[in-house]
């Protein structure tokens, strides 16, 4: 997996069951994880298709960039 500290300008999907939902759609192109995101929730969201990449920072500091309240382990961009 390739390491990234700047996102996408596309707006994200933010949630692991939207972004499964949208992988799933045929829709998903790239999907964003943090350094700490449990490996269960990694391995549900990389399969065959979908560009994953792990966020260099935590679920905060991605948050932070998303400009979200809340945690964030993982984000999706759609094509």
């Amino acid at each position: 997996m390739e390491m990234i500290s700047t996102l996408p300008t596309k707006k994200p999907v933010i949630g692991t069951n939207q972004i499964v939902k949208s992988i799933k759609a045929g829709k998903m192109k790239q999907v964003i994880v943090t350094t700490n995101t449990p490996s269960a929730i990694v391995a549900k969201l990389g399969v065959a298709g979908v560009h994953l990449q792990t966020f260099s920072g935590n679920e905060k500091e991605l948050a932070t960039k998303l400009g979200k309240p809340f945690p964030i382990a993982a984000v999706g961009y759609e094509e």
